[in-house]
């Protein structure tokens, strides 16, 4: 994403700030559309997979079930984007909190000096983690240090972990299709996909 990193390629006045706090609002805005689109289509895929299992299409189903992991993966992604547009949120306002604040004291030297500081600070690497809790981003925007690494872990996904309770699930909810069933079952059922779906990471050993 890299938003500092640009921003701060020259010295930034206040209104450099506000234009790119508005570009976040609007990222922020698209991505959780991105989200709303990709629940729905996770919705339909639930029920082309209930068609699949009551006609005894097996192979289907492994199909849709392997659509909707990858829809849960995109998911993921969308929701790493959100952070980071987050964080970079509250570093933005933070930082013309305080510019604001040594302009109307006219105090050039300190601010020169906090554009350097926010400039070389590890502000923008805990961003493009999009892991990085709360209290230490907040530490991290207080100090202005810079100089911290945070461990980013990157993960594979076994394609088909999960299927078998995918599979389950999907049986369970057609035969209640048939047989009728309440809204509490039918809220377990879709927990019980939306784990099956979850894409199991393992840990980059080279």
């Amino acid at each position: 994403m890299n938003l500092l990193d640009k921003l701060f390629s020259k010295a930034p006045n206040a209104a450099d700030i506000r234009v790119q706090l508005k570009e976040i609002e609007r990222d922020q805005k698209k991505k959780r559309r991105d989200l709303d689109v990709m629940e729905q289509r996770k919705q339909q895929k639930v029920k082309e997979a209930v068609t699949a299992k009551k006609g005894g299409k097996q192979e289907v189903l492994r199909d849709v079930f392997r659509e909707m992991r990858q829809i849960e993966i995109d998911n993921g992604y969308v929701n790493s984007d959100l952070r980071r547009l987050s964080l970079a949120k509250t570093a933005l306002t933070s930082f013309l909190r305080k510019m604001e604040m040594l302009e109307k004291k006219k105090d050039r030297k300190s601010l020169q000096n906090l554009i350097v500081r926010f400039k070389d600070s590890s502000i923008q690497k805990a961003i493009d983690s999009a892991e990085v809790d709360d209290d230490t981003f907040n530490d991290m925007l207080e100090e202005i240090l810079g100089e911290e690494e945070l461990a980013v872990t990157q993960g594979k996904v076994k394609e088909d972990v999960g299927f078998a309770e995918f599979d389950k699930a999907i049986g369970e909810m057609a035969k209640a299709e048939e047989t009728g069933t309440d809204e509490e079952d039918l809220n377990r059922f879709q927990e019980e996909i939306d784990r099956a779906i979850k894409a199991e990471k393992i840990s980059d050993e080279a």
